[in-house]
């Protein structure tokens, strides 16, 4: 029997989909791989990639449980949205988007927009006036979607920095009882915030679950919707806005265009979700298992069976996107991108997460024209333990 390819599939380039991923798009839309664990049906294909990720049979939860082979950090992630339990998943999914889908509506996403480009500013500021070489990441990408989470919830400000360690411990795959453990700190503190807030409510999300329903939300219960908006809320941003970097410092003439015309930082945001693929792709993997049989083509994807839908290939599909690698910031018209994943779990914060990097690519080549990178790019490390990637450095000089 023909051995199966395996994921993850080697990348010589630190962006960018796998050469092998790349291959099997062209070969057809579906194919069976090896993953660690279990063997799954993995998609690359925009169309297909777009329907299934629409077609309600599929699910979070296995309806084979004791096939499951998840990690610790897997787990978690898959319990905070309420799908580790194949019975329950429908019902409480769909409660948990009720009551958080108004809390992030565009009207008060919006609303944010001048305090988050006022952190942009002062954080841009601060990096001016350093003395190069400095950190990007940890100067710009790590604290703007922290300081927003902490807005949202009503954190204070100055615990941004043990929680968003916590949260990389938490989505750590490489070691269970590390992940375990950080996560039972996001839980005790957010815990401990919805009690203080039940006497001393502020404006913000947690304060007006507090609220919902006549008060009637456990506390438990308010805190698993805290740890989710906590844990989900930045981290994938933190990556985009090392990635979207990247994408524009290896495109010098799209740089230059949004330099001068700051008004494009809504396409290059765009451009820079579509193509941000990291490592070997492990924020570009969407799992998910069938809830009842499912056709695709000629293939047929039985229930229980393990599912990859990998939107980073979906994303630079050609059949959907002309020219699909190259950065283009005037694009006419170009198809929706999957990187907030489409249909009944699209992400309830992409609007939020949209007005970061606007703000953020904005002003970045105004602030500092000529930034560039201060090692060689090869040298950058992606951190393909965790579950959204990402690097925990990127030098740069001015």
């Amino acid at each position: 029997m023909k051995e199966l390819p395996r994921l993850p599939f080697d990348n010589p380039a630190i962006l960018g989909v796998a050469p092998q991923m790349r291959e099997l798009q062209r070969e057809g839309p579906i194919v069976r791989v090896g993953t660690p664990g279990e063997d799954a049906w993995l998609v690359t294909r925009y169309d297909e990639v777009k329907t299934l990720l629409a077609d309600r049979r599929l699910g979070l939860s296995n309806p084979r449980p004791g096939h499951s082979a998840k990690n610790t950090a897997r787990a978690i992630m898959t319990a905070l949205m309420f799908g580790d339990d194949y019975d329950t998943e429908a019902t409480k999914h769909a409660q948990m988007r009720a009551l958080l889908v108004p809390r992030f509506s565009t009207r008060r996403m919006r609303l944010m927009k001048t305090r988050i480009e006022r952190h942009v500013d002062e954080l841009l500021d601060q990096l001016a006036a350093s003395t190069p070489p400095a950190d990007l990441h940890r100067a710009l990408s790590f604290p703007l979607p922290t300081m927003v989470v902490c807005d949202l919830l009503g954190v204070p400000l100055e615990d941004r920095e043990r929680f968003g360690q916590w949260a990389r411990g938490t989505f750590d795959q490489s070691d269970d009882q590390h992940s375990a453990n950080t996560f039972q700190l996001v839980v005790d503190y957010i815990t401990e915030l919805v009690a203080r807030k039940r006497t001393e409510p502020g404006d913000d999300i947690l304060s007006e679950l507090i609220a919902e329903k006549d008060g009637a939300l456990s506390d438990a219960y308010i805190a698993q919707l805290g740890c989710a908006v906590l844990l989900f809320g930045y981290e994938t941003t933190i990556v985009r806005l090392d990635l979207g970097t990247l994408l524009l410092l290896r495109n010098p003439a799209q740089r230059a265009l949004l330099a001068d015309k700051p008004e494009l930082a809504p396409a290059a945001v765009e451009e820079i979700l579509r193509l941000a693929v990291g490592g070997k792709g492990s924020n570009a993997l969407i799992p998910r298992y069938a809830h009842s049989d499912i056709t695709v083509g000629e293939t047929v994807i039985r229930t229980g069976d393990a599912v990859m839908l990998a939107i980073g290939a979906a994303n630079v599909d050609g059949r959907a996107f002309p020219d699909s690698d190259v950065l283009d910031l005037t694009r006419d018209r170009p198809k929706s991108h999957l990187a907030f994943g489409h249909g009944i779990r699209h992400c309830i914060g992409r609007t939020l997460a949209r007005i970061e990097l606007t703000a953020a690519f904005e002003r970045l080549f105004r602030r500092l024209p000529d930034l560039r990178l201060a090692v060689p790019e090869e040298s950058l490390r992606w951190q393909e333990h965790r579950i959204t990637g990402g690097f925990d450095e990127i030098p740069v000089t001015w």
